[in-house]
C-alpha cells in the first residue's frame, strides 16, 4: 500500500510569497486528500503568523538576504550558510516527496538542500521579472511555474511554463459565489490597496482625492487598505475630516472587498493582480518604483496589455492623473464592463491545481482523487 504523499512549501517573507504557497498547499490536499503539507520559512517573515493560522505545520531555518558585495554581504551570507544544515535536518525529518519553492531568500537553503538530496524541486515564480532566488534555483528545478509569460525567457529553455498565480481557494470560491457583477452605480466605489505592508503614496493620494470629492460634492468613495503602520493616522484624518473613505489596516479576507467596488487602485503586486482579475475588476496600477528589477512595472505592462486596466509610474501618478484615470476606466459603465471582461480573461482560477498536478506528474507521483474547485 502506497504511503501518503508529503510536500514541503519553502519560502515567504511577504504576502506575495506566502499566500501563493498556501494556495499550493490547499491544492495539494485537494488532489491528495490523504497527503501532508508543511512549510519552511523564517521566524521574521509573514509565514510565521499566516501559516499556523491556516493549520499547517511550519519549520524555521536561518536565512538572510545577501545584499551587494564585499563586507556588506556578510551578515546575510552567514545566515544563509547557517540555514543549510537546518534545512537538511528538516528535509530528513519530514521526508517530502516534492518541494515547492515560492520565492524569497528563505527558500534558498531548503531548495538547494532538496536538490542535493534528490528530492524533486519545483518553483513558483509570481512576477514577470523573476526574483534572484528563483533565477538562481531554476537550474536545480524540475519545472518552474510562472505567473506571467514575461518570466519565461529568464529561465533555462523548456524549464518554465505559464500557469498563472495561485490564489487561495476561498478567494476563488468568493469570485464564483458572489459573481463578477458590479455594485449599484452610485457612489462610484474604488478599492485602494497598498499590498500586505501598505503604501504611503497610495494612502496620501487617496486622501487627497477624497478631499476633492468632498469639496466638489462628487459621488465617490474609497475602501482603503492602509497597512498597519499608517492605519491610525489615516483613519483619524478620514474621521475628523468626514471624508468618503473607509480605511482598514489589512485583511486576509480580500474576497469580501472586491465585490463592493467598481474599480481597484493598487500597486502591481502579482498576487493582487491575480485576485482582482478573478473578480473582473478593472485596475489602475501604480507600480512600486523600488521593486527589485522593477518587476512591478513588468507585471503592470503585461496585465494592462490585455485591456484590463491602466498603469502610471509613481512619478506621473498625481492626484489629478489618478482621478481622471479612475473615472475613465471605472466610472463609465461600458468601459468598466469591457475592462472587467478582459480581467476575467486574464485570470487563471486553477493556477494552483494546474501547478501541483503537473508537479506530481513530473515527480512520478499519482495526482490523487481530489477535485479542483469550479469557477
Amino acid at each position: 500500500m502506497a504511503l501518503p504523499l508529503r510536500m514541503i512549501v519553502a519560502g515567504g517573507g511577504t504576502g506575495g510569497h506566502v499566500f501563493p504557497g498556501i494556495a499550493l498547499a490547499d491544492a495539494f490536499l485537494s488532489l491528495c486528500p490523504d497527503g501532508a503539507v508543511s512549510f519552511v520559512g523564517t521566524r521574521e517573515g509573514l509565514e510565521a503568523r499566516a501559516v499556523p493560522a491556516r493549520g499547517f505545520a511550519i519549520d524555521f531555518v536561518p536565512s538572510g538576504q545577501v545584499r551587494g558585495k564585499g563586507i556588506g554581504a556578510l551578515p546575510g551570507a552567514l545566515r544563509m550558510a547557517l540555514g543549510f544544515p537546518a534545512a537538511v535536518a528538516v528535509l530528513r525529518r519530514r521526508r517530502p516527496d516534492l518541494v515547492f519553492g515560492v520565492g524569497g531568500y528563505a527558500s534558498v537553503p531548503v531548495a538547494i538542500s532538496a536538490a542535493l538530496l534528490g528530492i524533486p524541486l519545483f518553483l513558483q515564480e509570481q512576477n514577470s521579472v523573476p526574483g534572484r532566488s528563483n533565477r538562481f534555483l531554476a537550474r536545480h528545478a524540475v519545472r518552474v511555474f510562472a505567473g506571467f509569460s514575461g518570466a519565461v525567457p529568464f529561465f533555462p529553455p523548456g524549464r518554465a511554463e505559464v500557469t498563472g498565480n495561485p490564489v487561495r481557494p476561498e478567494i476563488v470560491a468568493a469570485a464564483r459565489e458572489r459573481g463578477r457583477s458590479f455594485p449599484p452605480e452610485a457612489p462610484f466605489t474604488v478599492l485602494a490597496l497598498g499590498g500586505s505592508q501598505g503604501a504611503r503614496a497610495i494612502n496620501t493620494r487617496v486622501l487627497g482625492m477624497a478631499r476633492r470629492a468632498k469639496r466638489e460634492g462628487t459621488a465617490i468613495r474609497f475602501l482603503l487598505q492602509t497597512g498597519t503602520r499608517e492605519h491610525e493616522a489615516v483613519a483619524r484624518s478620514a474621521r475628523e475630516e468626514a471624508l468618503p473613505v473607509e480605511p482598514f489596516p489589512f485583511t486576509d479576507r480580500i474576497g469580501d472587498w472586491f465585490p463592493r467596488c467598481h474599480a481597484v487602485l493598487m500597486r502591481a503586486g502579482a498576487l493582487s493582480i491575480a485576485e482582482a482579475a478573478l473578480f473582473g475588476r478593472p485596475c489602475v496600477l501604480v507600480p512600486y518604483p523600488f521593486a527589485a528589477d522593477d518587476h512591478q512595472a513588468g507585471n503592470a505592462r503585461e496585465f494592462c496589455a490585455s485591456g484590463a486596466g491602466a498603469w502610471l509610474p509613481e512619478g506621473e501618478a498625481t492626484e489629478e492623473a489618478l482621478w481622471s484615470t479612475l473615472w475613465d476606466l471605472g466610472g463609465d459603465r461600458v468601459a468598466r464592463e469591457r475592462a472587467g471582461a478582459a480581467a476575467v480573461s486574464f485570470s487563471r482560477p486553477f493556477a494552483s491545481v494546474e501547478a501541483v498536478r503537473a508537479a506530481l506528474r513530473l515527480s512520478g507521483n499519482v495526482s490523487g482523487k481530489g477535485v479542483a474547485p469550479n469557477v
